[in-house]
């Protein structure tokens, strides 16, 4: 069989590979499956200027129109169903089997869904989720949110700002936990500021709606303390599942995700990049699957190099950031899990600092709160070591 590279995925890091290996001058054939038919488009803003209205689809766009279709040839609206890695192929929904030589697994993850009522609450992942979801969040409509992670945060202050009377329901005692209690906290006193009401420590046990279709209208909201909560809409934003069901019984390791080596690769002829993939990171020591746009980039630009047979692996800093409200946090690393956050040189004038995650002795990561420039200077100190904040110089 002449070569063939088949990319399963087509949001960012599926789309990034098709174009890094053109670039790099791959002319044979290629192919790439999306269960979408809008063109690829850039995820992170839905949840803030897209659901606020100030973006049109087209741009969010990812390529121009009908450049994926001169690069590859693009199955749209498909979804893989299962794949044969003896045999080489990929079936998709629709029964088409795809030959392939190489593979490249890029199909992100499918969000968690609430106990209840199907389509009472709805998810946001999707462009035609979030215009769905943009049409229900008008001045006056009351918002339940499920879950305290990043989308949960960043759309209870998009509808705020639209509006809405805003619940956010969180698990963890602070919201985003991620990020550690001093700064899970400070958003959380910012939201409350806002006018939102912050419920932490509680889940949602279920969602009763007497409609059927997604947000239909009025549901109540059951919180695990039994406290019933009435709204108009309620989004779901618990998480997510790397999207693997379609590998089963491949033999693939599909512990947290497509476990890869630090190159990508999970099996000969098979490639993983993007949320789907869990990487072996050798500046962390360690494996981890980040759920991050400028690690999807990446992930992608190194998967590309190794089919073409340019050995690299990954070894950059992850980064990533998240707009709360009126407040951008830049996060440069991993804030492993137990690290202790220390906020250094804080401007409470000016709402600003910076701080770093140690544990163990070490600094995982670097943040900036309303700081970018300094984020960027912690980044380069971060890659030089030991410890960033004693290089921080003070402000004036």
């Amino acid at each position: 069989m002449k070569r063939h590279i088949l990319v399963v995925g087509a949001s960012a890091a599926g789309t990034a590979v098709v174009q890094h290996l053109r670039r790099l001058g791959y002319d044979g054939a290629l192919t790439l499956v999306g269960a979408e038919h809008h063109p690829p488009y850039d995820r992170p803003p839905l949840s803030k200027r897209f659901l606020a209205g100030e973006l049109r689809p087209e741009q969010l766009w990812l390529t121009g129109a009908g450049d994926l279709d001169r690069l590859a040839t693009v199955h749209r609206g498909r979804r893989a169903v299962a794949a044969d890695l003896a045999a080489r192929t990929v079936t998709l929904d629709d029964g088409t089997v795809l030959d392939h030589t190489d593979l490249v697994v890029a199909t992100g993850v499918t969000p968690s869904a609430l106990p209840g009522r199907p389509g009472a609450a709805v998810p946001l992942k999707t462009l035609d989720d979030a215009r769905a979801l943009a049409a229900r969040l008008t001045a006056g409509r009351r918002l339940v949110i499920a879950g305290g992670g990043f989308l949960g945060t960043e759309t209870a202050w998009t509808a705020l700002a639209l509006g809405c009377e805003v619940t956010l329901v969180a698990r963890a005692a602070h919201p985003l936990p991620a990020l550690g209690g001093h700064v899970g906290a400070l958003v959380g006193e910012r939201l409350r500021a806002a006018g939102a009401t912050v419920l932490t420590g509680r889940a949602v046990s279920a969602v009763h709606a007497r409609h059927t279709g997604p947000g239909e209208g009025p549901v109540t909201v059951e919180l695990d303390d039994g406290t019933r909560l009435p709204a108009d809409t309620v989004l779901s934003a618990i998480g997510s599942a790397p999207a693997t069901d379609w590998l089963a019984g491949t033999g693939l390791d599909l512990t947290d995700g497509v476990r890869c080596d630090a190159g990508g690769a999970a099996a000969p002829g098979v490639h993983a990049c993007g949320d789907v993939a869990s990487w072996y990171l050798p500046r962390h020591g360690g494996r981890l699957r980040l759920e991050h746009r400028m690690h999807a980039g990446e992930q992608a630009r190194v998967v590309a190099a190794n089919l073409l047979g340019d050995a690299q692996v990954l070894d950059s800093v992850p980064f990533f950031w998240t707009d709360q409200g009126p407040h951008k946090i830049v996060v440069h690393g991993v804030p492993a899990p137990g690290a202790r956050f220390a906020p250094h040189d804080p401007d409470p004038g000016r709402d600003r600092f910076t701080g770093v995650y140690r544990k163990d002795g070490r600094v995982t990561a670097v943040l900036a709160w309303n700081a970018p420039k300094d984020a960027l200077r912690l980044r380069r100190e971060l890659l030089a070591g030991p410890d960033p904040a004693d290089r921080v110089p003070a402000r004036r």
